[in-house]
């Protein structure tokens, strides 16, 4: 019994020795990212390409309500044949398809633009949180977006990455 205690001991005080030299660190990166002037431009690019396609949008609208009102209108006209109003309802179909199409296409676009221009500046960030990281023998970094609880034991080097970035 004796023995089994000497073991269980001798295992658990280095442990505990290695858990008193660890160093935590936690970054705001939430608070560096916005401030980053590549940020700003890849906002600024992504909100010009968005405008293109709510502008297209809206042409788009405008000519599905004038097929619309031309549509009625020879419903409405007695002597309108019933092929000129079955070709004109199959162009409001298709055009409901092209207009669903467009609106999938939009979504994607607009993904595939956000993530290509965000790639590049998460990585610079990121390596900038991990020279902080080496720099400053820190052996754990935490966002400060998924800490639940932040005591005395962690240091905040938001300010630190942000120095490496070259922000204020």
């Amino acid at each position: 019994m004796l023995k089994k205690l000497l073991v269980a001991v001798a295992l658990v005080l280095p442990m505990l020795a290695a858990a008193q030299n660890i160093k935590i660190g936690v970054v705001d990166a939430q608070t560096i990212v916005p401030n980053l002037p590549a940020y700003q431009t890849a906002m600024t690019e992504l909100e010009a390409i968005d405008k293109k396609y709510k502008d297209e949008y809206a042409k788009f609208m405008a000519d599905a309500e004038k097929k619309y009102q031309e549509f009625k209108a020879l419903e409405n006209d007695s002597t309108t044949p019933p092929a000129v109003l079955e070709r004109r309802a199959k162009e409001l179909e298709d055009f409901q398809s092209r207009l669903q199409e467009f609106q999938k296409n939009y979504a994607e676009d607009m993904d595939k633009q956000q993530k290509a221009k965000m790639e590049p500046i998460m990585k610079q960030v990121m390596d900038a949180i991990q020279a902080v990281g080496k720099e400053g023998g820190y052996t754990l970094i935490q966002d400060a977006a998924a800490v639940l609880y932040y005591g005395g034991a962690a240091e905040n080097i938001t300010q630190q990455v942000k120095t490496r970035l070259g922000l204020k």
